[in-house]
């Protein structure tokens, strides 16, 4: 999936709603834009930007939007893999237990990071699993959760993103987030969850989910 199929996917498929949601976290948090105003970013020019965005991304990080897109898969997993209920374990002439929902959605979110990533229905819907099993794990206070929620709208996005940055800094999961390099690639796995957050909303929003 290229940067350019990605962002006409995402963004220029998205409600108006959404999309002026969408628009206020990226150019206040996240991109480095020189504009008059938000108001002067219609879906076609925000497009455009974020084509820009990710193709210095691309040349600051020497990575392809491939790998850029894989390093957030990889983020989002880092903060939930130790957290979900393992498997249950055999015992001798007993039935075997069945495994937790929790376990049941992470090994397909694994899955989909694996072998489905580069499609936009393997990233929707690994973004939706991993989301709504961070929330759950946030909800039970950072313990280990054998269930969960697959609803969006349990989902706070200012929460899960919050939640990361203290993740970075406390844990040592993922690095710690830079605010001073914008092109770095830690910037770019918050502004591929914020536009995979809306276009998951969008889609849900529209029937299509």
């Amino acid at each position: 999936m290229s940067r350019s199929n990605f962002v006409q996917t995402t963004v220029m498929n998205l409600d108006n709603a959404n999309f002026k949601e969408l628009r206020d976290i990226l150019v206040e948090n996240y991109l480095p834009l020189a504009i008059a105003g938000k108001e002067d970013l219609t879906p076609i020019v925000l497009s455009e930007k974020l084509c820009d965005y990710f193709e210095m991304v691309e040349m600051k990080t020497d990575k392809s939007f491939e790998k850029i897109i894989e390093k957030y898969t990889l983020d989002l997993d880092s903060v939930i893999s130790k957290r979900i209920a393992k498997e249950p374990e055999r015992k001798k002439n007993k039935p075997t237990p069945p495994t937790p929902r929790a376990r049941e959605y992470y090994n397909k979110s694994c899955y989909l990071r694996k072998h489905n990533k580069e499609s936009k229905h393997g990233l929707l819907d690994f973004t939706r699993i991993a989301l709504c099993l961070y929330s759950a794990i946030l909800n039970s206070s950072n313990k280990i959760i054998d269930d969960f929620d697959y609803s969006l709208s349990e989902l706070n996005l200012i929460r899960i993103i919050e939640s990361l940055k203290e993740e970075t800094v406390l844990l040592g999961k993922l690095p710690k987030f830079v605010t001073d390099n914008p092109y770095d690639s830690d910037r770019s796995t918050f502004v591929l969850l914020v536009i995979m957050f809306y276009y998951m909303k969008s889609k849900e929003i529209g029937g299509e989910y």
